[in-house]
């Protein structure tokens, strides 16, 4: 095998993952790696191809047009997995290739009932799926990297293989290690975009189901000489069975998508084995306000106290519109929502309804919010299936504030933009939140973030106490809603206050007196404008640093030092491909 050339240029990656914003999405992941494999394709230059499995998603007509997909008539994947249980499990697997914009993509498909019913199945996670997924994505990933090589079609093969989160690190070491075996060196990057601490027995990564062979190789253990170990070795002895572990054991490169949650979380998990190996790489935010004020008004009217419709309503007049007319237009679960009767501060919350975004410690801080701001309105956009414990849970404690809290669950895309332009304040009390995208869609639409000081918002939010009018927002203790309840009330007033002034009315005494964080009392008091102020900081903070391509320069980064990882290893090389 020869080795690799000093300086060769990344020109192509595949990009592994379980989901992809536009096809098949669930939270962060699927807008992560479609936002970096956009911003490489447009933005930088680089052939992207992405892979993920199918989630019947090549069924849906306005999905196959919009990615233009077409079944591959020339690619079969079969075979048999061998189970615990010595039986054997014929799958027979194919792909949907298509494009969109510069970014290529492939969907692995069922072929037969037996292998369609996982691959296929519209939903994307449940245990039993998730795993039969896993493995049948990662066994035909790995035939259809041989199908390319036996084609002639050197081209298509990748410089670089990224694997995102643990669902993907079967298919990346199987892959890299047929690959390796061909003669062909290709580095591998693992991110982590949330660690799961997902243990299983070998048997699960091994040749008889994921498709990774027990061969000997020479690893690098935490900072040591490399060393020759089996895969299994690899897997059981130095990763406890944790695949996590194992993918940033056999990565060439491990990444993050914050500093703190790879130092801290990550590294605290995963050991010294990604030292020397690893930095974050941000998510981004490409979201236009500009773009979607205009197409909230094309499609909504706007009561104003002018005469003649006003071409650019206040913000204070999206708030109302939305509140007491447009949720209205929102069915769940067959039922309408309920507009408010009156207009009020609006505090947004989106994401998925899971212990880890902290939704019932939002609900916790509401009546001490209310207490000091009766009017204030709790706007929070769900994600979670109905008939769900959680669900229940929260639905009954909102309950009880039918005058202040709205709960939307499912996408709806609208309501769900015209309330991050309508909004005053948004909340984030995450548990854990290893970046957190939504904070970026809040401060491109003007939202101060009043979120916890942990993960990725500790790094994207701009704390007003410490950075003063500079500022984007608050960070509070993780789980304590007392001081959530506190900064929003400050967060809220703090606004009003701007608001009263842009419609020329007086703030009162008692307004100011009621806000309970001395810190934004004292700002508040010295400049009134300061909430159009934070605004502006919040939309330049992510247009400045958050943008995709921000993001794309810090993936190239790493992705060089995962190929020169592979460059200069004594215990890898590579073949010309030209």
């Amino acid at each position: 095998m020869e080795s690799a050339r000093k300086g060769s240029r990344l020109k192509h990656v595949w990009m592994f993952s379980h989901e992809c914003s536009g096809i098949a999405q669930a939270g962060g992941l699927g807008e992560a790696v479609a936002g970096l494999a956009n911003t490489l394709g447009s933005d930088y230059g680089i052939h992207v191809t992405v892979f993920l499995p199918s989630h019947g998603k090549h069924f849906d007509p306005l999905i196959r047009e919009s990615y233009s997909l077409t079944d591959d008539p020339t690619f079969i994947a079969q075979g048999y997995r061998i189970g615990v249980n010595g039986r054997n499990y014929p799958f027979l697997s194919g792909v949907v290739n298509g494009h969109r914009g510069t970014v290529n993509y492939v969907l692995v498909k069922g072929l037969d009932s037996q292998t369609s019913r996982w691959l296929d199945d519209p939903m994307l996670y449940g245990h039993d799926l998730t795993f039969e997924k896993m493995s049948l994505f990662s066994r035909t990933v790995k035939i259809y990297s041989e199908y390319l090589i036996s084609m002639g079609r050197m081209p298509e093969i990748p410089d670089l293989i990224h694997a995102n989160d643990w669902h993907t690190v079967p298919a990346g070491i199987a892959t890299k290690q047929h690959l390796r075996q061909r003669g062909i060196e290709v580095p591998l990057v693992f991110t982590i975009h949330l660690l799961s601490y997902t243990a299983l027995p070998w048997h699960y990564a091994s040749d008889q189901w994921c498709g990774i062979q027990d061969l000997p190789q020479r690893i690098r253990l935490d900072t040591n000489r490399p060393r020759t170990l089996t895969y299994r070795q690899a897997w059981e002895g130095y990763s406890q069975n944790s695949i996590e572990k194992f993918g940033c054991l056999e990565a060439d490169y491990v990444t993050s998508v914050s500093e703190s949650y790879l130092a801290r979380d990550v590294s605290e998990y995963v050991g010294q084995r990604i030292q020397r190996k690893s930095g974050h790489i941000y998510n981004g935010c490409d979201w236009d306000p500009g773009i979607i004020t205009a197409q909230i008004l094309a499609e909504t009217e706007v009561n104003t106290k002018n005469s003649e419709p006003s071409p650019a309503p206040a913000r204070w007049e999206l708030r109302k519109n939305l509140l007491t007319h447009r949720i209205a237009r929102v069915v769940d679960d067959h039922m309408k929502v309920q507009p408010f009767k009156t207009d009020g501060p609006l505090v947004l919350m989106t994401g998925r309804l899971s212990p880890q975004k902290g939704a019932d410690l939002l609900l916790d801080a509401v009546p001490t919010v209310t207490e000091a701001l009766p009017a204030t309105k709790f706007l929070l956009f769900l994600l979670s299936p109905s008939g769900n414990g959680e669900r229940r849970a929260i639905e009954e404690a909102a309950s009880a504030y039918p005058n202040n809290i709205r709960l939307i669950f499912g996408k709806h895309i609208e309501e769900f933009m015209m309330a991050h332009v309508a909004a005053d304040a948004y909340a984030m009390p995450s548990r854990s939140e290893p970046f957190g995208i939504s904070a970026l869609e809040a401060m491109v639409t003007g939202n101060p973030v009043v979120g916890s000081n942990i993960g990725g918002i500790s790094e994207t939010v701009l704390d007003i106490q410490s950075h003063g009018e500079s500022g984007t927002g608050m960070l509070v203790p993780v789980e304590d809603s007392k001081a959530l309840a506190d900064s929003l009330i400050s967060m809220l007033i703090l606004m009003q206050v701007d608001e009263l002034r842009q419609r020329g009315e007086t703030v009162s005494d008692d307004l100011l007196e009621r806000i309970p964080v001395e810190d934004i009392a004292a700002l508040t008091n010295q400049n009134p404008r300061l909430g159009s102020k934070i605004r502006d900081n919040c939309g330049k903070r992510v247009s400045q640093d958050f943008r995709w391509k921000n993001a794309g320069a810090m993936a190239l980064k790493r992705y060089g030092a995962a190929m020169g990882s592979i460059e200069t290893s004594t215990r890898v090389g590579r073949v010309r491909r030209e």
